[in-house]
């Protein structure tokens, strides 16, 4: 599944690339001060997550429902032009993940976000919980 798909995201204008979400230029995501609103940067954050942990579940993807339990945020600097999210977690974290999925049928992750602006400095740092649980055996 491609989270740039879901309805809200598309809204946005959120979208694909091989390895990262991005939010396009675009004078209709300003805020009162000419740069990037902060909940624009948090749906980019929040939908590369998902993104991230998706690419995760791989075909079983149908068989869990995952929702954001909690979400850290630090906005670091204004934020202008297209912005570009990386999302990951360090491999033993997912390794822990999916091997406790597949045994318990639920689990928790924290999925780390960095969104970058076009000259490449990050402007937010976040870290979204995961909690996914089978719905289908």
């Amino acid at each position: 599944m491609d989270v740039s798909a879901i309805p809200f995201n598309r809204f946005l204008g959120l979208r694909a690339g091989d390895t990262a979400l991005t939010l396009p230029a675009d004078p209709k995501y300003h805020n009162h001060l000419g740069t990037v609103h902060a909940g624009a940067q948090f749906s980019l954050a929040e939908a590369a997550s998902g993104q991230w942990l998706l690419d995760r579940f791989g075909e079983g993807a149908a068989d869990y429902a995952a929702v954001v339990r909690h979400a850290d945020v630090k906005f670091r600097r204004p934020a202008t032009g297209e912005l570009t999210a990386q999302a990951g977690a360090p491999p033993e974290e997912a390794e822990r993940f999916l091997e406790t999925l597949t045994r318990r049928g639920r689990a928790t992750i924290e999925v780390r976000v960095q969104i970058l602006g076009a000259d490449g400095s990050a402007t937010l740092e976040s870290a979204f919980e995961w909690f996914a649980q089978r719905v289908r055996a």
